[in-house]
């Protein structure tokens, strides 16, 4: 959760302080516009836990972005193909939300420069919200199976326990 929010959140910090938030009541765009920014501030005390910027290095740099982006661009073509309309809806904004967590984590130059669309704006966060949600569960569930399988070994991620040979 932290990672995601603070690699994605704080580069884009200047973006949000300038960006205007349209709910439809003045009142309420200035309180979000507020509490985004001090929820970004907040982030900023989180301790880095990971370099995007060692992702794309060496020789072969642009040949992995390439296929990586291609990848990513071929799971939303793969969200086509499902058949619950709810689904697919779920998964195409999931998708979006993370392609605008990239599109500003590896935007280059001045983050306030990115012009992004409302539709990117609402996904990111709500991408931010599920994965949120997400993390949350998955710690739920390991404490759940630290009393009944006191033997399990923790790392102390959110995802350990999930290997291979685990559980």
């Amino acid at each position: 959760k932290q990672w995601y929010q603070r690699r994605v959140r704080v580069p884009a910090l200047p973006l949000w302080k300038i960006s205007e938030f349209y709910t439809g009541d003045p009142v309420e765009d200035q309180r979000t516009k507020v509490e985004v920014v001090e929820t970004v501030e907040k982030l900023l005390q989180c301790p880095d836990t990971f370099d995007e910027a060692e992702l794309f290095k060496g020789p072969a740099a642009n040949e992995i972005l390439g296929e990586f982006l291609t990848h990513f661009r071929n799971i939303s073509t793969i969200m086509d193909c499902v058949t619950c309309d709810k689904c697919r809806l779920w998964g195409k904004i999931q998708i979006r939300g993370l392609g605008t967590a990239l599109k500003i984590l590896f935007s280059p130059g001045d983050v306030t420069q990115l012009d992004l669309e409302r539709g990117e704006i609402q996904t990111i966060f709500n991408a931010f919200n599920q994965l949120s949600h997400s993390l949350h569960y998955v710690q739920e569930f390991r404490k759940q199976m630290e009393v009944t399988t006191p033997n399990l070994q923790s790392t102390g991620s959110p995802f350990s326990g999930f290997g291979r040979n685990e559980l």
